[in-house]
């Protein structure tokens, strides 16, 4: 595909997106909020685990403003709830204070201090999240959290060019480009350059920071993971290609403690 059918497929695409998400703006939400994972917390909330009462939204505040907790807790009876991101503006971090059963932390959901905070919650989301987590791993992730939560949330960008699961980062930066895109191709390409070296915000090597996808998980070993902490698959679902590229898809998973 040349450059100018790249542009005109962005332009499409962004045109769709738009149209469909509409209704978010009378709702108070930008265009960037995904219905489907709206519709994905109805579906826990109502009928998989009404008895929830309380969940953590991790990394749940780049480009949708915190949107899902913010429907979670207009829609639903909540007791305790938590956001977690790196990066929460001033601005929202004042709009949320209304709200005053969530708790935002800014910081790593990653680090065990923040796991710690949180303690234990019915529902954990993980949305466009995992395939970024390196160092802990996106299994790690899971792992950390399994122990203090009942049902995993999952909305995110599977692999399915191969039944395993695969740390793209480990490929040649052209491989890596011409599976993930090369939107961002400079800042990839800085971190090839520096893989080793540490991040001064993060503190671990700029290979492993999150603002990259670093794995190509697939469904197999999604699904294999889940199973070996004791939680059963109650809902899945295929959302179609994520944006242009053809090697991911978008899959929406609930998990139960077993």
């Amino acid at each position: 595909m040349n450059i100018k059918s790249n542009i005109t497929a962005s332009i499409l695409r962004k045109s769709r997106n738009a149209i469909r998400n509409l209704p978010n703006l009378f709702q108070g939400y930008n265009i960037y909020v995904n219905r489907n994972k709206i519709a994905l917390i109805e579906t826990v909330f109502k009928s998989m685990y009404p008895q929830a009462r309380s969940f953590a939204d991790l990394g749940g505040v780049w480009k949708v403003n915190a949107a899902y907790s913010i429907h979670t807790l207009r829609k639903f009876q909540i007791n305790r709830s938590f956001l977690v991101d790196t990066d929460i503006p001033s601005g929202l971090s004042m709009k949320l204070k209304r709200f005053c059963n969530l708790e935002v932390i800014n910081g790593d959901f990653a680090s065990p201090s923040v796991i710690k905070k949180i303690g234990n919650v019915d529902a954990i989301y993980l949305f466009d999240v995992l395939l970024h987590q390196a160092n802990p791993d996106w299994d790690q992730i899971l792992e950390r959290y399994s122990k203090n939560c009942s049902c995993f949330v999952i909305y995110n960008q599977q692999y399915i060019r191969r039944e395993e699961t695969i740390r793209l980062t480990d490929l040649p930066f052209e491989e890596y480009i011409s599976l993930v895109s090369d939107y961002g191709k400079e800042v990839t390409r800085y971190i090839y350059d520096h893989k080793d070296e540490i991040h001064p915000k993060f503190n671990k090597p700029w290979k492993d920071i999150h603002n990259i996808t670093q794995w190509g998980i697939t469904d197999e070993g999604l699904r294999q993971k889940m199973s070996q902490l004791g939680f059963k698959e109650v809902f899945y679902k295929n959302y179609g290609m994520f944006i242009n590229l053809p090697a991911f898809e978008n899959h929406g998973f609930v998990f139960v403690r077993v």
